[in-house]
């Protein structure tokens, strides 16, 4: 079976996890740390990247612009959705898309992907093959879970688990080569001292606004380095990743979970992060005199913000969205996949936060024509949760 499957890596090695690098996390590194220098078997996710094409909305390069908090709109008192400053950048899902038929067949994928170990041994996989394998094994799980879950609006809870509740990540969901494996042990027992480059944290996807893009497509061992530097200067050049305040350079908290990739430090964090940002901001963050993990959104990357239905009677409809995304250029097929399959689930106009991103979207294109400036940062109520 030929496979399809994306993935943006999370790792996380604060709140819990630190002090984990001994007997767990070394049994199951020394399990799945062989591996071949020549490839002799060919690896392909072709299903999970039409999935990923179908459903996943490319937003584009951030412009570094903030949203001011939405309006209720007309007849209303109350906000729905993502209020964070950041809620419009980054890739979404199409999650309403993962119901019934779709759904059994997403996991259906999952499960090949997480027996594929036991047909053919890891052992016999060169590094990057492996490395593709892992990203897609983990994105394809979350993105199923949280499927399985929707419509789940705030991930943080949901994910890292809160009070005597465990968190999704740590959850053991897969057995893969006869071993249990958590998405935290793929990521922390695995995938960082397998490979410890900062770059693997840009393919893991956590599900929410403030973590990396979920990509339109699955990695695969020829192309998995540059769709992670793709990655990188993305996450790098918008303000969820990193931004300055005065002489403070402010950053994802995604980073503090990931603190084993940057055993230099700070100075080590700042380097790899003005590396991969654009030129205007490279040396502002190198010269930044504090570095702060502050900025979060937990929110989930859904193109529908978890709303199904929308009962404002202004709200888009689907011909709207294809105007919308066509005009602007780009994913104009997940437009029309989207059109032409709405009312098949849910009978309904859209709702109008649906509407809110695909106008941000186009504004964002069209000023890529013009001059880039540098902004700089204000402090929102959203940003330290």
């Amino acid at each position: 079976m030929k496979h399809s499957v994306a993935m943006i890596m999370v790792l996380a090695l604060l709140g819990g996890h630190t002090g984990e690098a001994s007997a767990g996390n070394r049994q199951i590194a020394d399990i799945f740390s062989p591996y071949a220098e020549v490839a002799s078997v060919e690896i392909r996710y072709d299903d999970w990247s039409y999935i990923l094409r179908t459903t996943v909305f490319e937003a584009g390069r951030s412009d570094r612009s903030y949203v001011s908090p939405p309006e209720p709109g007309i007849g209303r008192r109350i906000v729905k959705g993502n209020t964070s400053s950041l809620r419009l950048e980054g890739n979404r899902l199409y999650f309403p898309a993962f119901t019934g038929e779709n759904l059994t067949a997403l996991k259906r994928i999952r499960a090949e992907l997480e027996a594929m170990p036991g047909a053919i041994p890891l052992a016999e996989w060169t590094h990057n093959q492996q490395l593709a394998y892992w990203l897609n094994l983990y994105n394809i799980t979350l993105v199923a879970a949280l499927a399985e879950r929707y419509p789940e609006q705030e991930l943080r809870s949901l994910l890292y688990g809160q009070g005597e509740r465990t968190g999704l990540l740590d959850q053991p969901l897969l057995t893969v080569a006869g071993t249990s494996l958590s998405l935290n042990d793929i990521h922390h027992k695995i995938l960082i001292p397998g490979w410890q480059d900062p770059l693997v944290m840009y393919g893991l996807f956590h599900g929410f606004v403030g973590c990396a893009n979920i990509r339109p497509e699955a990695y695969t061992a020829a192309t998995v380095w540059d769709q992670l530097r793709d990655n990188a200067a993305e996450f790098i050049n918008s303000n969820r990743g990193a931004r300055m305040d005065g002489q403070t350079l402010r950053i994802a908290k995604i980073y503090s979970s990931n603190l084993a990739l940057f055993p230099g430090g700070p100075t080590e964090l700042k380097e790899h992060i003005a590396a991969y940002a654009d030129a205007g901001y490279a040396e502002r963050f190198r010269a930044a005199t504090n570095v702060r993990a502050t900025t979060s959104d937990y929110y989930i990357a859904d193109l529908y913000q978890g709303y199904r239905t929308d009962v404002n009677p202004n709200a888009a409809n689907s011909a709207a969205i294809v105007m919308g995304v066509s005009g602007g250029g780009g994913a104009v097929n997940v437009a029309e996949w989207m059109a032409a399959t709405m009312d098949q689930y849910y009978n309904s106009a859209a709702p109008g936060v649906v509407m809110e991103y695909l106008q941000k979207v186009r504004e964002r294109k069209a000023k890529r024509a013009g001059n880039v400036s540098v902004e700089e940062y204000e402090e929102t109520a959203n940003d330290e949760k």
